[in-house]
């Protein structure tokens, strides 16, 4: 059975699953130690942006490796993604490459700049952006290009730096599944221009709600942390710091987009035991890859790189249905989701995008699916999916 890591005090689980339980397709988890965190900022009666978050930023950008990088802690990734375009200059008549294998807030972010979304195929091999398909819709007016990692696998850095470089792009990484990613030995978080991490309840670091940007452009940092509060060129605990902490000046339309004191307690808790959970993740990732029926595709994997795991996508075959599959397993009592619905299928995207355009995204659109992967399972949770999922391929073949 699997326990998370020893630290200097012992972690107490607050609820674990029972063995008859459903097994969702993700769970937070919390200890004691997260407990006591928030409870540690309710009494200190400093609840919003405090000096706590600053060295939530300041422990994650230790984490990351990055001797000069800079971080502003959000309320969301979101926030960030949409705040590093406006850090970026992208407004309207600008358009934007990104992938239509993601989430709807990497698209919705550049319309509410003003500027527009050019959707992107993917690589079916690694589910991430194809190079090729950011070659053949760049034009005149692309300003930026957001890669997406998805399920926590890296985006091919190498050639997307060199495209974004050789073609004066601004490259803000949706890096929502991606904090203890590596790619070619580098730690996603030191590449684009913006990185931007969740830490949303189920992500590999839960904060509950909550995001950052990572920058090694301080120019760009103040910029953000400007926007994310009203466009108020101080940090919110600085204000009242020393004589003059009731003097602020507003220098730009801004936005209300700060992380608070309790999600970054939690979030710093969350980060001593990161590694320990990722490494769990893949041990998942492991014996599901191993015991999974053979004939059952994943997404293929590149060594040279670290996958955080946060999914575990599977494709079925043409002849399966993917609604009766789903179903089946929740019979089972086994949850899973799609991760996710291309974009181009959506109602809002169809009338500007065809089917057609995106071969890579079709070829797999219809038989994605997400198995439960989160550090918490024990080893009698996995086998129950891998048994039900077993089961079902059994069935259903």
């Amino acid at each position: 059975m699997w326990k998370l890591p020893r630290l200097k005090k012992r972690l107490v689980p607050v609820e674990l699953l029972k063995p008859d339980t459903f097994i969702p397709l993700a769970r937070p988890f919390a200890s004691e130690r997260e407990i006591e965190a928030v409870i540690a900022v309710l009494k200190s009666g400093w609840w919003s942006t405090g000096p706590g978050v600053q060295k939530f930023e300041e422990e994650v950008c230790e984490y990351l490796g990055g001797e000069g990088l800079k971080a502003v802690g959000l309320s969301s990734c979101t926030a960030g993604l949409f705040l590093s375009l406006k850090a970026l200059g992208i407004g309207p008549g600008d358009e934007v490459l990104l992938p239509t294998l993601t989430f709807a807030a990497t698209s919705h972010v550049v319309e509410w700049c003003g500027a527009t979304p050019v959707l992107c195929d993917i690589d079916p091999a690694t589910l991430n952006i194809s190079v090729a398909s950011l070659q053949d819709r760049i034009s005149s007016r692309t300003k930026a290009v957001i890669p997406v990692h998805v399920a926590g696998y890296p985006c091919e850095m190498g050639p997307i730096l060199d495209f974004s470089r050789s073609n004066g792009l601004g490259l803000i990484e949706d890096a929502a599944h991606a904090i203890g990613t590596e790619y070619a030995g580098k730690k996603i978080g030191r590449h684009g221009d913006s990185v931007v991490f969740s830490f949303y309840a189920t992500k590999n670091l839960a904060c509950g709600e909550g995001g950052m940007v990572v920058s090694s452009q301080e120019k760009l940092i103040e910029e953000v942390r400007s926007l994310s509060y009203f466009g108020i060129d101080k940090k919110a605990y600085q204000e009242i710091e020393g004589r003059d902490s009731w003097y602020y000046q507003i220098k730009e339309l801004g936005y209300k987009f700060n992380l608070d004191q309790i999600h970054a307690a939690i979030g710093r808790v969350q980060l001593q035991y990161l590694e320990a959970k990722n490494t769990r993740r893949r041990q998942i990732a492991h014996s599901y890859d191993n015991e999974l029926p053979q004939h059952l595709k994943r997404p293929l994997y590149e060594p040279a790189h670290t996958h955080a795991r946060h999914l575990y996508p599977i494709l079925l075959p043409e002849n399966m249905d993917r609604d009766q599959f789903i179903s089946a397993l929740k019979e089972k009592g086994v949850g899973c989701s799609v991760h996710f619905i291309p974009l181009h299928r959506h109602d809002y995207f169809s009338g500007k995008w065809k089917r057609n355009q995106f071969p890579g995204a079709e070829s797999i659109a219809d038989g994605l699916v997400s198995l439960p992967l989160f550090p918490e399972m024990e080893d009698s949770f996995v086998e129950r999916v891998v048994k039900a999922v077993q089961d079902v391929w059994e069935d259903l073949k």
